[in-house]
C-alpha cells in the first residue's frame, strides 16, 4: 500500500509539474530573456577579470581577437554552423530558447562590454578587483544559467548537441562525458587563438553544477512555478 501510495504521489507530483510548465509561460519567456541578460553581463566580468570565460566564450573571444569580428558575431557565427547537425539529428531541441541564446547572448555581452571597458577602474585592474570580478561573474553565471534552464523552453546549439550525441550513443557515453570533450575542444581552439585560458575557465567548466543546482531550488524554480516547486 505504501509503495501504491508513493507511486500515485509521484504521478500527481509530475502531473501538476508539467501543469505548471504548460500554464506559466509569461514567466517562462520573461526568465529566459532575463537570464540572457544576466549572462551577457557575466560573460563581461569574467572577460574583464582576465581570468578567463566559459569554454565556449573561450572559443569565440579566441577567434573575435584573431578575425576581428565582435565576440557576438563570433556567437552568432558559430552557433549558425552547430544548429545544422542539431536540426539535422534531433530537431525537438529547437525551440523558443534556441533562438534567444543563438541570436540575443552575444549581442547583449557586446553592448555591457562595450559599456563597461571604457571605465577607468577597469583598465589594468588589480588583482582584488580581478577576483572580486571573478566571483561575480561565477555567481551571476549561474544564476542565469538556473533561469535559462528553468524555463523549459529549449537550449542553445552549443548545450544541445552534447545531450543529442549522449542520447545518440545509447546511453553508452553519458552526457558529462561527452560535454567535457566538447568543452576541451572549445578551450583548445580558444587558447590557440589566443583567448585566455585560466582559474575562470577552469571553475566554470567543472565547478558550476552544486551552484547552479542550489539556485534553481531556492531561486528561480520557486520564482517561475511557484514556491512549491522542486
Amino acid at each position: 500500500m505504501n509503495e501504491m501510495g508513493n507511486n500515485i504521489m509521484g504521478m500527481t507530483s509530475e502531473l501538476c509539474m508539467k501543469e505548471k510548465v504548460s500554464s506559466r509561460l509569461g514567466r517562462r519567456v520573461s526568465a529566459i530573456l532575463g537570464a540572457h541578460i544576466l549572462m551577457g553581463f557575466a560573460v563581461v566580468l569574467m572577460r574583464l577579470s582576465l581570468f578567463g570565460n566559459d569554454p565556449f566564450s573561450c572559443m569565440n573571444l579566441g577567434y573575435a581577437g584573431v578575425s576581428g569580428l565582435s565576440y557576438g558575431t563570433c556567437v552568432i557565427i558559430f552557433n549558425l554552423v552547430l544548429i545544422i547537425p542539431v536540426a539535422l539529428l534531433d530537431r525537438s531541441y529547437l525551440r523558443f530558447g534556441t533562438l534567444i541564446n543563438m541570436f540575443m547572448l552575444g549581442l547583449i555581452a557586446d553592448f555591457w562590454y562595450a559599456l563597461l571597458e571604457p571605465l577607468a577602474i577597469f583598465s589594468g585592474p588589480d588583482l582584488s578587483l580581478r577576483i572580486l570580478l571573478l566571483a561575480g561573474g561565477v555567481v551571476l553565471t549561474c544564476l542565469s544559467c538556473s533561469f535559462y534552464m528553468s524555463s523549459k523552453l529549449g537550449m542553445g546549439p552549443y548545450d544541445a548537441i552534447g545531450w543529442i550525441i549522449s542520447e545518440r550513443s545509447g546511453g553508452r557515453v553519458p552526457f558529462r562525458i561527452v560535454r567535457i570533450l566538447i568543452d576541451v575542444c572549445a578551450v583548445t581552439i580558444g587558447f590557440a587563438c589566443s583567448s585566455i585560458v585560466g582559474l575562470g575557465t577552469l571553475v566554470l567548466a567543472c565547478g558550476t553544477g552544486p551552484l547552479i543546482e542550489f539556485f534553481n531550488q531556492k531561486v528561480s524554480l520557486p520564482i517561475i512555478y511557484g514556491k512549491q516547486s522542486r
